[in-house]
C-alpha cells in the first residue's frame, strides 16, 4: 500500500516539472531574445489621395442653385449718354428676342451726364446686349465708348429656393387645414369667424410664398446685367495755357477792382463836376450870342 502512494506521488512530481519546463519553453519561443538579430519593420505610411483626386471640403454641392450679377461701367461723349441710355432701353423692352425685362433705370443731366439701368436675361442674352450697348450712334461724333469697369458676381441661393420652398409648403398645409376646418357643420358664429379670418393671413402668407418662389426662380434663371453710363473725363488743358489763362484772369480782375476803386473815390466830386461842366456850357453860349 506505501509503496503505491510513494509511486504516485512521484508520478505526480515528474508531471509538475515537465508542465514548467513546458510553460518556459513557450515564453522562450513567444517573446525572443533582442539580441537575435530580429528586424523590426516601420508601420506602412497612411495613403494619401492624388490632387486631382482630393475634394475641398467647401466645394459646392452639383445641385446648388446660384445667381450671377454683370456690372459694366461705359465712359461716352456727353452727348452720347442720354442717346446711348434711350437705345438700351428701347431694346430691352421692345426687342422680344432678347426676352429682356426692364427693373431699373434713371438718368441725371446735372453738371455730369450719367445713366443706369437694371436689366434681367438669359445667359445667351448678356453677350447680345453687351454688343447693342457698344454699338456706334450718331452722338458720339466720331468716338467709341469705352468699358472703364467690368465685374461678375456669383451668389449661392441654394439656401434660399430652399427656404422659400418650405415656407410653400407650411402657408399651403395650413390653408388647407384651415379650409377643411371650414366645412365642419356644427361650427358657431363665433369659430366660422375666427376660421374665416385665419384662412385669409393663411391665403396672404400663401400668396406672399408664392411671390418669393417666382421672385427666386428668376434670380437663378435670368442673369442680372448692371450698366452704368458716364461722360468721359474732358482733356487736360496745356500747362502754358493754362498758366496764361490764370495770370490773364488775375490781371483782369485786379485792372477791374482798381477802375472801380476809382470810381467809388471820384463819387463825391461828380456833383461839383457837373455843376463846373454845366457853368462852362453857359458861359460858352453867353459869348457866342455876343458875337
Amino acid at each position: 500500500m506505501l509503496r503505491n502512494v510513494g509511486l504516485l506521488a512521484l508520478a505526480a512530481v515528474l508531471l509538475a516539472g515537465c508542465g514548467k519546463k513546458n510553460d518556459q519553453n513557450e515564453v522562450h519561443l513567444a517573446m525572443p531574445n533582442a539580441n537575435a538579430g530580429v528586424e523590426m519593420k516601420a508601420p506602412p505610411p497612411p495613403f494619401v489621395p492624388p490632387p486631382d483626386l482630393i475634394i475641398p471640403t467647401n466645394a459646392p454641392s452639383p445641385n446648388a442653385l446660384f445667381s450671377l450679377t454683370h456690372s459694366l461701367t461705359v465712359a461716352m461723349a456727353r452727348a452720347a449718354v442720354a442717346a446711348r441710355f434711350q437705345a438700351v432701353r428701347d431694346a430691352c423692352l421692345k426687342d422680344k428676342a432678347l426676352h429682356c425685362v426692364l427693373t431699373a433705370a434713371s438718368l441725371s443731366s446735372g453738371v455730369q451726364y450719367t445713366a443706369a439701368l437694371t436689366l434681367a436675361l438669359p445667359h445667351d442674352g448678356v453677350g447680345a446686349m453687351e454688343k447693342r450697348l457698344m454699338a456706334p450712334l450718331a452722338a458720339d461724333g466720331g468716338t467709341k465708348p469705352e468699358i472703364t469697369a467690368r465685374s461678375t458676381a456669383l451668389e449661392n441661393e441654394t439656401q434660399r429656393a430652399a427656404d422659400v420652398e418650405r415656407q410653400l409648403a407650411q402657408a399651403t398645409a395650413y390653408r388647407d387645414k384651415l379650409e377643411e376646418l371650414s366645412k365642419r357643420a356644427n361650427l358657431t358664429v363665433e369659430e366660422v369667424l375666427k376660421l374665416h379670418e385665419a384662412l385669409s393671413e393663411a391665403q396672404t402668407a400663401a400668396e406672399n410664398a408664392t411671390a418669393a418662389k417666382r421672385a427666386a426662380e428668376a434670380d437663378i434663371r435670368l442673369e442680372k446685367m448692371e450698366i452704368t453710363l458716364s461722360e468721359s473725363a474732358q482733356p487736360a488743358e496745356p500747362a502754358a495755357f493754362a498758366h496764361f489763362w490764370r495770370d490773364s484772369r488775375e490781371i483782369f480782375m485786379a485792372s477791374l477792382a482798381e477802375m472801380l476803386l476809382r470810381i467809388v473815390n471820384a463819387l463825391p466830386w461828380l456833383p461839383l463836376a457837373a455843376l463846373l461842366a454845366w457853368l462852362a456850357a453857359r458861359f460858352l453860349n453867353r459869348y457866342r450870342r455876343r458875337r
